[in-house]
Order: structure tokens, then sequence, then C-alpha cells
């Protein structure tokens, strides 16, 4: 019973354990590849800076050892060092500054201020990449520094992982507000579809209690004018009729108020049910038509452990859908029990000659919202397969449906 009860809570009341962590390490799994691919990026672009760099400080130091011109210089930085997209400071030996480039100061700007907010950023460059000298002669005398940071494309990378990380966050927040509205939304429905399935329910045995007044009132009219317009009914059967819908009321009371709880299941004869849910239809065929017969072929059976009023909601919707299905002078209605001592099972089937289910929608009926009437919110195949499936452990299906000969519904509760 405690399993029963465990599978029940867990499947409605809130998401499985599994399948939260599930969405987490999901999340967590495509914030790590974003970030890994990022960073490796970001890794090759930085190694790529540091060998295009030392090229430069090589052909900075080549052009200083060589015997070239002033002019040749000033070609190499101006077309090599000033067309690089790294933020470069040149400094001498003694770290006075002798050129710069991409770091925000243009290159002939030589004020006091200008050149200390340099002197700083060469400093902070030298904190995360160690500058590369530059030396001169067989000596290897060092005449400058090369102090350069990280290219632009870098620092955008570096965001491209944080704005990467704030749309995933944004997409896990819109899903989940999504979800949420959809969540909302659908118990909106749910809720106005219970109500509608109450009145529907509340409204056969009221229509019947309304019969019965009448009855009644012919009967009291009838004795008083002591003439043969009498009832066929006498005013004991009318009462036992009226305490019976007044019973079923109770039960149908009953039935919703198990909806959302941990129904209580006991060992119970399935028989009993079945043949007390098609004893209440078959007294009601004059008003479904007086041509349509319900059968009865009942196995012996073994206690199994149900819960009465649901499975009997469970049959009575059944029937109550064959019913609506069959021709009213000559529909057939069987409902049968069997049991299956090897599989430890009890299986219940209704059968009707109605109209059937079109092959396109089998897959279908047991969804909420699914109906073929022009009146209805398709609740009752759903709550079925909810209560047999989820409350009692069991299974649900249509077996077979050709139409105007055979349409089955097959249902198994286990034994124990």
């Amino acid at each position: 019973m405690a399993k029963r009860k465990e599978k029940y809570l867990g499947s409605h009341h809130e998401w499985p354990l599994w399948f939260k962590g599930f969405l987490v390490f999901g999340i967590v799994l495509i914030a790590a590849v974003f970030f890994y691919y990022t960073q490796t990026i970001i890794s090759q672009i930085k190694e790529n800076s540091r060998r295009v760099m030392n090229t430069y400080a090589r052909l900075w130091q080549l052009a200083a050892s060589a015997p070239t011109t002033g002019a040749e210089i000033d070609v190499i930085f101006e077309e090599i060092i000033q067309k690089s997209d790294f933020p470069i400071v040149v400094t001498d030996a003694e770290g006075e500054l002798q050129a710069w480039r991409g770091v925000g100061v243009d290159w002939n700007d030589t004020t006091y201020m200008s050149r200390q907010k340099l002197k700083k950023m060469a400093q902070k460059m030298d904190k995360h990449k160690k500058p590369i000298p530059i030396y001169f002669g067989t000596r290897q005398e060092i005449i400058n520094y090369l102090h350069y940071g990280d290219p632009v494309l870098i620092s955008q990378l570096r965001l491209m992982s944080l704005v990467e990380l704030g749309l995933l966050t944004l997409f896990v927040l819109i899903a989940f507000i999504t979800f949420r509205n959809i969540k909302m939304a659908e118990q909106r429905t749910i809720w106005v579809g219970m109500a509608k399935e109450t009145a529907h329910q509340l409204g056969t045995p009221i229509s019947s209690l309304l019969g019965w007044l009448e009855l009644l009132k012919m009967k009291c009219e009838s004795q008083t004018r002591k003439n043969g317009g009498d009832s066929d009914l006498s005013l004991e059967q009318i009462m036992d009729r009226v305490g019976a819908d007044l019973h079923r009321l109770g039960k149908i009371a009953n039935r919703f108020e198990q909806i959302g709880s941990v129904p209580e299941l006991k060992p119970t004869d399935l028989n009993a049910v079945v043949s007390e849910a098609a004893a209440y239809f078959r007294q009601r065929l004059p008003h479904q038509g007086a041509g349509v017969v319900i059968k009865e072929d009942l196995d012996r059976l073994v206690p199994a452990k149900a819960n009465a009023e649901l499975i009997s909601w469970v049959v009575e919707n059944l029937l109550k859908n064959s019913l609506e299905a069959v021709d009213p002078k000559q529909g057939m209605i069987t409902v049968s029990t069997h049991l299956d001592k090897e599989k430890k099972i009890v299986s219940i089937q209704v059968s009707d000659n109605g109209k059937g289910i079109p092959p396109r929608r089998h897959k279908k009926i047991f969804k909420p919202g699914y109906t073929t009437k022009k009146r209805g919110w398709g609740l009752g195949l759903s709550l079925a397969k909810r209560i047999v499936e989820e409350y009692h452990l069991g299974k649900i299906s249509l077996k077979e449906s050709i139409p105007n000969e055979r349409t089955t519904i097959h249902l198994s509760i286990p034994i124990e």
C-alpha cells in the first residue's frame, strides 16, 4: 500500500526527483559546453597573439640591428605595428615611451597626462603578459620593450561568454514562466471540466428524482380521484427508486472527494461492482432506448485490491459511452470479467455494437478533452485512465473497434 501512495504522490504533486536532476544537469552541461568552447577559442587567440607579438618584436629588432634607415623603421612601425589590432606600447630600456597603438591615445599625443596614462597602461599589461625585449647588435643589448595586451576580439569573446550565460538563463526563465502559465491554464481547464463533469454526473439521478416526484404526484392524484389512472409502480417501489437515486448522489459526491487524494484500496468483489453498475443503467434503458440490451458475462473472481467507488465510476463511464454509441433499437452491450491467475490480474471488458471509433482517433480517446459529443469536456475516459493506471497501477486500453460490429474497452487490475 505504501508503494502505491508514493507513486501517486510523486507523479502528480511534483516532478520526480530524477527529472529535476536531469534538467539541472542539462542546463549545467549546456553552460559548461558554451564556456569551454569560448575559453578554448580565447586560449587559441591568445597563443596566436603571443606569436604575432614575438614576430613584431623580431621585425623591430631586425630593423634596429641591420643598417636600415629611419624611413625603413618608420615603414615597419606604420605598416606593421600601427595596423595591428593589439594594444601596444613600446618603451626604451629605461621605460620611456617610444610608440603606442590601440590604447585610446593618439600616436602623436605627447602631453604629460597622456604619457602618464600610457605608462600605467604598460604596467597593467605587464601584469598579465611579460613584455618582449628587443635586442641590438651582437652583444644583445636591450634597446626597447614591447608591452602588449589582448586583441579586442578576446574582450568581445569574454563578453560573449557572459551573453551566452545570460541568454541561457533568460531562456530557462522564459521556459519556466511559459510552463507555469501552461500548467495554470491546464489546471483552470481541468477545474472547469470537472465542474461540467460533476454537473453531468449529478444530472442523471436528479432527473430520475424529478421523474419519481412526478409519479408520486400522479399516484396521489389517482388515489384522490379513485379512478383507474393508477401508475404501474406502487408507492413502495417509487420510494425505493427515490432512495436508490439519493444513495447514488451520495456515491457521486464521495467519488469527487477522492479525486486529488490517495484512495483507500481494500479487497473488493469486482463482480459485485460490475453488476451494480449494469443494474443501474439497465433500470434506465427505457430512457435510452427500449431495444438496448446489457448482458453480463462474469467469471469466478478472487477479491482484488481496489477502491469500489472509483472502479464503479470507471465501469459506469464505459457503459454510458456504450449506451450513447449503440442504436437505441438494437443495441447490444456486454460487460464481462475474467481472472488470470498466472498474471495475478482481474480483467473487465465492456463491448458494444455501436458506431465505433475511427482508427485515427484510437490513441486520443484517453487524452483530456477528447470527445465526439456536441456537449462535453472529454474527461470521462481520461479520468478512467487515471483511476485505473495511477490509482490502481493497472492498465486500460482500446482493445478493438469495428464500426457497427464490436468496440471493446479492456481494463485490468492487479489482485495484490
